[in-house]
């Protein structure tokens, strides 16, 4: 038993009893009580989505682990008042965490996948089921009495949680592989997942366009980058020079450089997002950054599995919070349009080599994509790029109107008339017509050319007096 303060004996007669034994959670109960008076809702009348709001005062701590842990504990105080009826909703329902058991069917359906599937996705696959199966449970509805209507208000609360299209996207799809894996056991007796999902329930996907960094900011970042010595900095400019995502940068090997036959350097990137290798060509400048990297991060540790980006004094590899907090250090002073990322500089490779003039297919290669609209996701043509063009074309549109203008002279304006003249003449002589009539037409077409010609000096002449 904790000693309690003054403070937190100011709290309900629940609260209190609750901090006896957790005082560890005293912030995270008082920030919820703080909220919980200035709403003036009664504590048993409280919906989810109340609640919802009270956790994200918690979320405005900066620390990224003090956040998840004033969060976790504020989530086991909630599912304390559930236990005693103070809450009138499932509070697992919040925020489904790892901790969660998981109903046996999506146990056995995890074990179906692990040996098809790469262990990230099937635990994607598991953070979407999980999803699934608290909303469930807390509507007291088995995998079997699933409705169609039971999906639909399930896809109304994802919707809720304000969760990204794309995430929803994912969620929906694994739900429905699930209901799919569970139609082929003959003891299911529930509605077949063509029933329960339907093409509609899928989000639509917002298009953004490629977020490259300028180029007068992209070199003031590359002369920064190569500037420094810390691991993570010169790691990132690597990844400027040869488009790397941050986890193939991370796992690079100490030795990534292939040399062909002609001498020609190559980064052999190992198996990454999409499980492929792939090789990218370096220029010297490139070069000598992985010498430095190889200089810089030296360390005692030695092996096959030593990698390439090591910190000098832990031997550890780099984590994805040390290349952030790298990139922002390198971008102070700067000021961009939007959010700067590490994914940015692979964007920006990828929109230079395309504006250089690299195919879609060797884009492709040197990007490590399977298919090409992939691709063009990443690395569709740029605004830039096409005021640049559209730019060009009026100028070369407005020089042919120019040079239209200038070349067109009155005695050069009635041409046409003559070549029809010739023409029809040449095709009644072939067909072995009477000429009479063509050469009457002919002779018409011959007096109109001539008043043609003069009315245009007439024209000419006038203009010539007026300037």
């Amino acid at each position: 038993m904790s000693k309690l303060t003054r403070r937190d004996r100011q709290l309900p007669p629940f609260a209190v009893e609750y901090l006896t034994d957790h005082s560890s959670a005293r912030r995270a109960v008082h920030a919820f009580h703080a909220w919980l008076k200035r709403s003036g809702r009664p504590i048993r009348q409280l919906e989810e989505r109340e609640v919802a709001s009270s956790i994200s005062m918690l979320l405005s701590i900066s620390s990224t682990t003090m956040r998840r842990l004033q969060r976790r504990r504020a989530l086991h105080y909630f599912e304390w008042l559930r236990a005693r009826d103070l809450l009138q909703f499932d509070p697992r329902c919040l925020w489904p965490r790892a901790t969660i058991e998981l109903p046996a069917e999506i146990v056995l359906f995890m074990k179906a996948l692990e040996p098809t599937r790469k262990r990230a996705t099937v635990r994607g696959y598991r953070t979407a089921l999980r999803l699934l199966s608290v909303w469930l449970s807390s509507q007291k509805v088995s995998f079997e009495l699933v409705e169609r209507s039971h999906v639909s208000a399930w896809l109304q609360w994802l919707h809720g949680r304000e969760h990204s299209a794309g995430h929803r996207v994912h969620v929906i799809q694994c739900a429905r592989a699930f209901f799919r894996w569970l139609e082929e056991h003959p003891d299911y007796r529930g509605r077949p997942a063509d029933e329960l999902f339907r093409p509609g329930d899928l989000p639509k996907l917002p298009q953004f366009l490629p977020r490259p960094v300028p180029a007068d900011l992209d070199r003031i970042l590359q002369k920064r980058f190569r500037k420094s010595r810390s691991v993570a900095t010169l790691g990132l400019l690597l990844m400027r020079r040869t488009g790397l995502r941050v986890g193939e940068l991370g796992a690079l090997p100490l030795h990534c450089v292939h040399l062909d036959h002609k001498g020609n350097a190559f980064l052999k990137v190992p198996l990454g997002k999409l499980d492929n290798e792939r090789l990218v060509p370096l220029d010297r400048r490139t070069l000598r950054v992985i010498n430095k990297l190889r200089v810089v991060g030296t360390t005692g540790l030695r092996g096959k599995k030593r990698t390439l980006l090591l910190e000098t004094k832990a031997g550890k590899p780099i984590r994805y919070d040390q290349f952030r907090v790298a990139l922002a250090r390198a971008c102070k002073g700067l000021v961009f349009a939007e959010p700067m990322t590490t994914h940015r500089l692979r964007h920006t490779y990828a929109t230079s080599l395309l504006a250089g003039g690299v195919s879609l297919p060797a884009l492709m290669k040197l990007l490590g994509h399977r298919d090409y609209r992939m691709t063009l996701r990443y690395a569709a043509i740029t605004i830039e790029t096409v005021a640049l063009e559209h730019g060009d074309a009026l100028e070369k549109i407005e020089a042919r109107y120019e040079l239209a203008s200038k070349s067109r002279a009155p005695a050069e304006s009635t041409t046409t008339l003559g070549d029809v003249a010739r023409h029809l003449l040449a095709q009644v002589q072939d067909a072995g017509l009477e000429t009479h009539r063509a050469r009457t037409l002919v002779r018409r077409l011959n007096r109109l050319s001539t008043a043609i010609q003069r009315l245009l000096r007439e024209c000419a002449a006038a203009s010539r007096r007026s300037d």
